[in-house]
């Protein structure tokens, strides 16, 4: 009996000293997603005749969520992230690598709310950055790309997390938000013959947005600085200063207007030369939901990014006899500019993110319940030629090299896709996409490049 009246108090004990710990928990919410995708590209070199460049493959993204609310607050969150194509796991007594079944952390992070001051939350860790458009801020990697070299599809990433430290003043209307993200650490740490190893890459910026009583209006102004060193022998490698303004406004009922324009400065350093940045962007938009039975939509927007003039060779930037470094660079973008072109011209002076004038047009229905159809037309110019001579040899890297010619007009694209709602919870969607090289590209290397993609996703 005595034993039994042991293990009881031992039992209490402990008892007593777990219920304090998980009393703090709040409010425990589990959520998430599986997005299935079945992806056909073809002939992305543009090149007439070629047979073997057309694949059909499929792709899982499935994440999971974790969101705990503590004492008054402080609250967390965590979410497990896998990306891979179907049957690309490794072989047996191979390591895993990322894509496959591997589980990376997407997010994890921690938001403390009136910190030290009322309007003031701070949130330490992985997490969300996303301003504006996603014009300068939105993607670590860009929109074009991810760090998960596993799947082949890489434009399409769920991955947009930073590990960054975010401090918030919300001064209703106006918020203001200060970031400062690692970007990339490189080396860290160093020896006694090297010293520290000074070859980060840092994110830092403020945002500043307010919302106005009338016309549902709003407007932002924004300072990003984007630094890379390269070890000790060159601090100040590479660095990007961009400051811009954006806003947005419904005149009258059902029409949106808005406006972005963003400049970069700094400095440009690539062979040994080091070039001032002097680059622009602009994007000007009107969106218009129309009164009527299909819920119709329709919306025009224009975009333009500086360029690199070319002098004649393949190299992306030419910088020979010049002072000055034009293109914009896409840094951490997160915009789409059709479904085809954003894949191939995914570089800096490649013509869609960098160096080009974008028109889009754009018509939405809904014919039936749950059913949207949406339609977009791009087209496509060069900002700056990719070379003042005819038939040179420009390579790229996501679909090798073209042959091409002085000219500006890249090419036009139409996207057509169907959305379904099959549930509250699924969604069904279908996505065709046709590009139609223009004449900067030579005869023989000019076919239309295609995409079709069909895609199943779950929430929970």
């Amino acid at each position: 009996m005595s034993k039994f009246l042991k293990l009881m108090s031992v039992l209490a004990i402990v008892a007593l000293i777990a219920v304090p710990a998980f009393a703090e928990v709040q409010n425990v919410k589990v959520s998430g997603d599986i997005d299935s995708k079945m992806i056909t590209r073809s002939n992305y070199d543009f090149i007439n005749g070629n047979n073997t460049d057309t694949d059909t493959w499929f792709n899982t993204a499935t994440r999971v969520q974790i969101d705990a609310d503590l004492t008054d607050n402080v609250s967390t969150c965590v979410r497990l992230l896998n990306e891979r194509d179907w049957d690309m796991e490794p072989a047996a007594g191979t390591n895993a690598t990322p894509g496959d079944t591997a589980i990376s952390l997407d997010l994890a992070s921690v938001k403390l709310k009136e910190m030290f001051y009322a309007p003031l939350t701070l949130t330490i860790g992985r997490q969300l950055l996303r301003f504006g458009s996603g014009l300068v801020v939105g993607d670590p990697d860009s929109n074009d790309t991810s760090i998960n070299a596993a799947i082949e599809a890489r434009d399409l990433s769920a991955r947009k997390s930073f590990d960054a430290i975010r401090a918030t003043l919300d001064y209703n209307p106006l918020v203001i938000d200060v970031i400062f993200a690692k970007i990339s650490a490189n080396t860290i740490g160093g020896s006694a013959t090297t010293g520290k190893n000074r070859d980060d890459q840092d994110l830092v910026g403020i945002n500043a947005a307010y919302k106005f009583d009338k016309y549902n209006s709003e407007m932002e102004a924004y300072m990003f600085a984007n630094n890379t060193r390269q070890g000790n022998a060159n601090l100040e490698s590479h660095s990007i200063y961009t400051y811009g303004v954006r806003g947005s406004l419904e005149p009258i009922s059902k029409l949106v207007v808005d406006a972005e324009l963003a400049t970069q400065q700094g400095d440009f350093r690539a062979a040994g030369i080091t070039l001032d940045r002097s680059a622009w962007a602009a994007d000007l938009g009107a969106q218009l939901a129309i009164d009527y039975k299909w819920s119709p939509k329709v919306a025009a927007r224009y975009s333009y990014r500086s360029g690199q003039k070319q002098g004649g060779n393949d190299a992306d930037d030419d910088t020979t006899g010049v002072s000055k470094y034009k293109a914009w660079d896409t840094s951490f973008e997160d915009q789409t500019h059709g479904i085809v072109a954003n894949s191939i011209f995914d570089n800096n002076n490649d013509g869609v993110d960098s160096n080009g004038s974008t028109i889009n047009l754009m018509a939405s229905v809904v014919p039936l319940q749950d059913l949207t159809v949406a339609l977009d037309y791009y087209y496509f110019l060069l900002a700056q030629k990719w070379t003042d001579l005819d038939n040179v040899t420009r390579n790229t890297t996501t679909a090798g090299a073209y042959a091409v010619r002085d000219d500006k007009n890249l090419g036009q694209e139409v996207d057509l896709s169907l959305g379904y709602d099959y549930t509250e919870d699924v969604k069904l969607g279908l996505t065709a996409g046709y590009f139609l090289p223009g004449k900067t590209f030579l005869k023989d290397n000019n076919d239309p490049a295609t995409t079709i993609m069909a895609d199943v996703k779950v929430s929970f």
